[in-house]
């Protein structure tokens, strides 16, 4: 007997259907058309022994048949996967600030003042106040939320001229201090003097009253959080950024005699100044920029393997994984949520919303979302999230799996941003399970071994009789088996059970870790039910459904399926007939 053409998953049934193979034995000498050739064989039965099968690996029985979602990874474990479609990057992006002169600086009063000094040796010339005193104001994103330090590039110059009196009756002034408002931060000082910087004030020693004091300097930051505002302040005012500040000058001078000092007395010092505009590139607060993200990616899942495709199947896998990741150059970090849906057929089958999932500045996010943190490495990822009904998405094998999404920035902390420039966030997700069943998972292979109508037709049985399979089955599948067996003729229809039945004694016990095997006794009847159906059987098609659950065992979960190292055995395979064959030769 032959059992090549019928190494399945389920071989031990259909081994039995092989014996059906008995052809007659003639010899071209004699010519059989005039003798009656109807014979009988078999009483109380025959038996005949068929001995066991080879190993049956998982590999000969669950074809992929290059499906492009399931897969057979180097290990050999089974392995269902999709790579969501590639999305356009987003770019958020801040305006930049540009502070503008509102209205022209105004000069400010700085008089001199001459006091004697006690004892008659000279006198004191002296003289503060405010040189300059400005306005300056703009636009503000509404993505700027607040602002305590922004750096800018700006430059200020001022020019101080001292009066004709005060260079007639001294040649220099012993010291000048020059005040600006506390919120500037300044560096690049030149003067026509040297000077000495201390924060944003500058001390100039031995001035000389010939000529004006010119005074340039780089603006490099606003300090929005300064509190001496005593010389002004930078803020935000509804939807503009303004800025006030005054120029302070104090000045001090001696003079031995007295020749022409008192004309001093009540002269002015007058002054200049200019600034640029205040453009802000560079800032630190809390941002809120517009993340245009609403999509995460598609997938469209095709080739699936015929095992998954079968109306009964139930894909309850133990712990599908969405890895997700979130790449962001920004220093703001964001928050996305999400809602993923199945279809099938344009049917929606499941949605999960899944909701602020952090995203981390100034980096990749790697974010898993599964059903069970069982048997996660959580250390590489950011975020874990788990939802139980994650397994639903694919139950029934969709044909689309969409991932709709929002994004914002997370404007709940202060961080740093360049105004003006493009940022990219891009996300990319994929879809993994290995097929490892929980506890209502149910796949269906399905076979059909047939072409044995000009085998059988010369046979039936006669009344009370069958054909009787037995077998052990060593299984090391973690899943039990049920097998369902359906005759048919030799146009391939069904036959009814008022034909031809078959039953099928059992399932077959699972093995429990997919590391030992289990043993189940088998028995398969074949019963003719109607004269001459026999002769019409051309084959059994097998459903068979692989479980994780069987009524009165315990669930087997959590052991992926591996197409090597999983397998069946059919041994000490015996083909009982029990009653009478008929063979009609005629």
């Amino acid at each position: 007997m032959d059992f090549n053409r019928f190494k399945s998953f389920f071989l031990p049934c259909v081994a039995m259907a092989g014996m059906f193979a008995l052809s007659g034995c003639t010899d071209s000498d004699y010519d059989f058309n005039e003798i009656d050739a109807t014979m009988g064989f078999g009483s109380d039965g025959l038996t005949l022994p068929v001995n066991s099968t080879d190993t049956i690996k998982l590999a000969d029985v669950l074809e992929l048949d290059g499906s492009d979602c399931v897969v057979e990874k180097s290990n050999g474990d089974y392995v269902f996967e999709q790579t969501g479609e590639t999305v356009d990057p987003v770019y958020p992006e801040i305006d930049k600030i540009t502070v503008s002169k509102w209205g022209e600086p105004q000069e400010g009063e700085i008089v001199l003042k001459v006091v004697p000094i006690p004892g008659g040796t000279g006198f004191t010339i002296s003289a503060e106040g405010d040189a300059q005193t400005f306005t300056y104001s703009g636009d503000k994103p509404a993505e700027v939320k607040s602002l305590s330090y922004v750096g800018t590039d700006a430059t200020m110059r001022l020019t101080v001229s001292f009066p004709a009196e005060l260079s007639s009756a001294v040649s220099s002034i012993s010291n000048l201090t020059m005040q600006l408002p506390a919120y500037m931060d300044i560096s690049n000082v030149t003067a026509s003097t040297a000077c000495t910087v201390s924060g944003s004030t500058l001390v100039f020693a031995n001035i000389p009253t010939s000529r004006n004091l010119t005074v340039s300097a780089n603006i490099t930051g606003l300090d929005f959080k300064a509190s001496d505002k005593s010389l002004g302040s930078v803020a935000i005012a509804g939807d503009k950024v303004d800025m006030s500040g005054t120029i302070r000058v104090a000045v001090t001078a001696t003079v031995n005699g007295g020749a022409g000092v008192t004309a001093v007395d009540g002269a002015r010092i007058r002054s200049s100044f200019t600034m640029d505009d205040i453009v802000v590139e560079n800032a630190r607060g809390v941002f809120d920029p517009e993340i245009n993200l609403d999509d995460l990616g598609s997938v469209d899942i095709t080739g699936v393997p015929e095992f998954l495709t079968d109306g009964d199947v139930w894909v309850d896998l133990y712990n599908p994984v969405i890895n997700l990741s979130v790449s962001n150059d920004m220093a703001v970090g964001g928050v996305i949520s999400g809602t993923i849906t199945s279809y099938k057929d344009g049917v929606k089958l499941k949605s999960i919303d899944v909701s602020d999932i952090p995203v981390k500045p100034s980096g990749t996010t790697k974010v898993c979302i599964c059903r069970r943190k069982d048997g996660i490495n959580i250390a590489e990822y950011d975020v874990v999230r788990d939802y139980a009904d994650l397994s639903e998405l694919i139950r029934e094998i969709p044909d689309r799996i969409t991932f709709s999404a929002s994004a914002r920035a997370d404007a709940s902390k202060e961080s740093t941003f360049e105004l003006g420039r493009q940022y990219t966030v891009q996300p990319e997700y994929s879809f993994t399970a290995p097929i490892m069943f929980d506890q209502n998972a149910s796949i269906v292979y399905k076979d059909t071994i047939d072409g044995w109508h000009e085998d059988i037709e010369d046979f039936e049985l006669a009344e009370g009789s069958y054909i009787n399979l037995t077998t052990t089955i060593e299984n090391r599948v973690p899943a039990y088996l049920n097998v369902d067996v359906t005759p048919i003729d030799v146009d391939g229809n069904a036959m009814g059970s008022d034909e031809i039945s078959v039953e099928v004694s059992n399932s077959v016990l699972a093995s429990g870790d997919g590391e030992n095997s289990t043993e189940t006794p088998l028995s398969v009847d074949i019963k003719q039910n109607k004269d001459g159906a026999l002769s019409r059987l051309d084959g059994l098609v097998f459903h068979v459904s692989a479980k994780a659950s069987e009524d009165g065992q315990k669930p087997v979960t959590g052991v992926t399926l591996n197409a090597r190292k999983h397998f069946l055995i059919a041994r000490d395979i015996k083909v009982k007939f029990v009653g009478t064959v008929i063979g009609d030769f005629n």
